[in-house]
């Protein structure tokens, strides 16, 4: 004998009852509206890493940037913009 999917309930229940259940357009439309904000990452491209929580240089970065009062993200692109001058790598790899 065949088993019955457990899915056959949610298959075979009317569409008037799905349908009940269902946010009115114009409420959803108005919530979606209301969620979307801004991007401010737009334009941009992720440059990052993952370390070892009791890695060394990441809690001093961390400890940077908090005595600092400094976004992470600016540090950060202060220190590649020092590694680049350090390896001259724009002189080297063009741009």
């Amino acid at each position: 004998m065949a088993r019955k999917s457990l899915l056959s309930a949610a298959i075979e229940r009317p569409q008037a009852e799905a349908n009940e259940n269902t946010i009115p357009q114009p409420v959803a439309d108005a919530v979606r509206a209301e969620a979307k904000r801004p991007n401010s990452n737009a334009g941009k491209y992720h440059l990052g890493g993952y370390f070892d929580q009791d890695d060394p240089t990441a809690e001093a970065f961390r400890v940077l940037a908090a005595k600092t009062r400094r976004k992470q993200q600016d540090l950060l692109g202060e220190a590649i913009s020092d590694l680049v001058a350090k390896y001259d790598a724009r002189a080297k790899f063009g741009s």
